[in-house]
């Protein structure tokens, strides 16, 4: 005989012992219809895309994580971190390897077209300084080297350019300061 066989549990002294019956027909009976398939055997798990839009919450979440998708590849694919300004100025910056250096170049131009060929001399004199702290980084992403290049802008198109001897070096960082404000631009080096 095991222990707790014959022992009178569940109920107070002097009331009713309580009987458990179990039947799994009533209790299903009352189930929901989810419930009822799944112990009949007719409840089928939705696999696959069927499962991502199988209801209205899922739908809704599908939907959301295709338009993020699409965000992030739109801002990837169409991100330029070689130009950019700084009021009216516009700055592309580009750098390639050739033999064992790398050539870096800042194209400055002005964002806006003059109308007349015959501009005053008071708008060619104007002179804008443009500082560039150009930076070389290798393929641990370390800085390499770091060359500062400075000269004045006049409203025609302007180039600043170094050039830096090529110790695996992968991108090129352009810090520019002009008219006050400060921009930074990224270009890779192209390798032929």
């Amino acid at each position: 005989m095991a222990y707790g066989d014959g022992v009178d549990e569940g109920h107070a002294e002097g009331e009713e012992q309580f009987h458990f019956y179990y039947n799994r027909e009533e209790r299903l009976k009352n189930a929901p219809k989810l419930v009822q398939d799944y112990y009949s055997g007719n409840f089928k798990l939705n696999k696959g895309f069927r499962a991502l839009v199988a209801n209205r919450g899922n739908r809704f979440l599908l939907v959301t994580l295709v338009l993020c998708l699409i965000l992030v590849g739109f801002t990837s694919l169409f991100a330029s971190f070689e130009k950019g300004n700084i009021g009216e100025l516009n700055f592309t910056l580009s750098s390639f390897s050739f033999e064992e250096e790398i050539y870096v170049s800042l194209k400055i131009n002005s964002g806006t077209k003059r109308k007349t060929k015959s501009s005053s001399k008071k708008d060619k004199l104007q002179q804008i300084p443009v500082e560039v702290v150009f930076s070389a980084f290798d393929v641990d992403k370390q800085l390499s080297s770091s060359n500062t290049v400075s000269g004045n802008f006049n409203g025609e198109e302007f180039y600043l350019r170094t050039k830096f001897a090529d110790y695996d070096i992968l991108t090129v960082h352009a810090d520019i300061s002009a008219l006050n404000q400060t921009c930074t631009l990224k270009a890779s080096v192209q390798r032929k």
